[in-house]
């Protein structure tokens, strides 16, 4: 499998979804917030990420490229192993059964992860249960109200 075959993956997951392709970038434009996928290539191997988020239309985006961002995985070791599995290239997983466990990973999990994210009080909601921000730009904390430190 090459990168293009990962790239049609998730253009036949985002692109129903009303996402649109923007060289490695799927992004759903509608609303008050911009949900983005971005597929990044590893510098040390023949490894992909896929990278997910939001931005707040009201909030200066800086320098950032999103305001909230995450690398998909899972929380679980065996799950997040598969997952790291199925985007390196270079192990010898057949192309259907990488497509296959791919497909439905990013159907079950992401798409439920942003489809349930509509709106800057669905961001706030989120973010008032995390066990902190570190993560999270000053200007959104700022934006919400959050604690700053």
């Amino acid at each position: 499998m090459e990168k293009k075959d990962l790239a049609k993956i998730l253009d036949n997951i985002f692109l129903p979804l009303n996402y649109k392709k923007k060289g490695n970038y799927w992004v759903n434009n509608y609303g008050e917030i911009i949900k983005m996928i971005n597929l990044q290539k590893s510098n040390y191997s023949n490894l992909y990420y896929i990278n997910y988020g939001f931005i707040l239309k009201s909030v200066p985006l800086g320098n950032n490229t999103m305001h909230i961002y995450h690398r998909f995985g899972s929380s679980d070791l065996k799950e997040n192993q598969r997952i790291n599995e199925l985007l390196d290239l270079e192990n010898n997983i057949n192309d259907v059964e990488r497509q296959f466990g791919l497909t439905n990973i990013l159907e079950i999990d992401l798409v439920q992860k942003l489809q349930s994210k509509n709106s800057e009080d669905d961001i706030l909601a989120d973010l008032q249960n995390r066990p902190h921000l570190n993560d999270i730009p000053l200007v959104v904390k700022k934006h919400f109200g959050l604690p700053v430190d």
